[in-house]
């Protein structure tokens, strides 16, 4: 059946947003595998209202036979600075699809994607957008249809349930853990450059310009004076080997209110392996239950041969992934010129 496809306006949005909560109800994860989750307190109404005023916005309707709205896509501009330290997660030049920006019918998910992807696509690529991410619950409903225009998971969003202190880690032998304050951002800065800049090694292979590097070193000095957040370093011997960092994290669909966000997590390559990421995540866990905080969630690559593995061994289960495809650099400008 072909889908019809209009613009889409604010006049849309009432019934755009109740498509949406629909939808992404029926996409996440089944309730069997999230009861020990809360559900994060952000809607379509406020999603969609955000979005659509978003200036570069490309968004566009589908229509069923009866010419009534069965779903939408939209997609914002990403333009980063060669500085800015969100250059070191995505391209400097792309598109992102974020929380309320699609919403699918039951049982016509794909073809309806496609009809959607295929208007939005063309003016981004018109515009030299050729790197384009969604963000998308976990849950085979939700990214199969994406993965049939040749999306890839890139970033997994991990949630933990924070709980009263239970069997703590076993110690490791000489090591000490102290709360950082603002006079150690140029530790806490250098352990995240580093954390950052091995993501340029296999099987990752992002680039992490050293200008944005540079950046990240003073991008926590208001996280380390602010009593929301927090960070520790652990120390042996008196040379500083790890550090952890958590900061409010913000609500939306998939994260709940009182959570907290791991910011940042480093243990020096030569003492990896004897429990010290452990260690300091149980300390970053009891801060957070002693504030109020009763999720921690956490952000990590899917194809990091480390964060992979020991994010979810430690607690951490998936709740949602960003989504990426990177067309050929060849194409661009008109059809025929490529």
């Amino acid at each position: 059946m072909t889908v019809a496809i209009a613009p889409l306006t604010s006049e849309h949005i009432p019934l755009a947003a109740q498509r949406y909560d629909r939808w992404f109800s029926r996409a996440r994860l089944p309730p069997s595998q999230r009861s020990w989750l809360s559900d994060g307190p952000v809607r379509g109404e406020e999603l969609l209202g955000k979005l659509l005023a978003t200036p570069g916005l490309e968004a566009c309707r589908a229509l069923d036979g009866d010419g009534g709205l069965c779903g939408h896509l939209a997609a914002v501009p990403v333009d980063l600075g060669p500085d800015d330290p969100a250059a070191l997660r995505s391209h400097p030049r792309s598109a992102l699809v974020p929380y309320g920006g699609h919403a699918l019918p039951g049982g016509r998910e794909s073809e309806v994607l496609r009809g959607l992807y295929a208007r939005v696509a063309e003016r981004l690529v018109a515009d030299r957008r050729l790197v384009h991410y969604v963000e998308v619950p976990a849950g085979e409903a939700a990214t199969a249809p994406w993965s049939d225009l040749g999306f890839g998971r890139e970033l997994v969003q991990g949630l933990m349930a924070v709980k009263a202190r239970g069997r703590q880690p076993r110690g490791v032998e000489g090591l000490g853990i102290r709360r950082a304050g603002p006079g150690d951002l140029p530790q806490i800065g250098r352990m995240a450059a580093e954390s950052s800049r091995r993501q340029r090694e296999s099987a990752m292979f992002l680039p992490q310009p050293e200008g944005a590097l540079a950046a990240l070193r003073l991008h926590y000095a208001d996280a380390l004076a602010d009593p929301r957040s927090a960070a520790w370093i652990a120390a042996r011997r008196g040379e500083e080997i790890g550090m952890v960092l958590v900061v409010p994290a913000t609500p939306d669909p998939v994260i709940p209110e009182s959570c907290v966000a791991l910011a940042e997590a480093y243990v020096e390559p030569s003492a990896r392996g004897e429990g010290i990421s452990r260690v300091l995540l149980a300390t970053a866990l009891a801060w957070a239950y002693d504030n109020g905080h009763r999720y921690m969630s956490a952000r990590w690559h899917s194809a990091s041969p480390l964060a992979a593995g020991h994010w979810p061994a430690v607690g951490f289960r998936p709740v949602a992934y960003r989504l990426c495809r990177t067309l050929d650099a060849r194409i661009g400008g008109r059809p025929g010129t490529w």
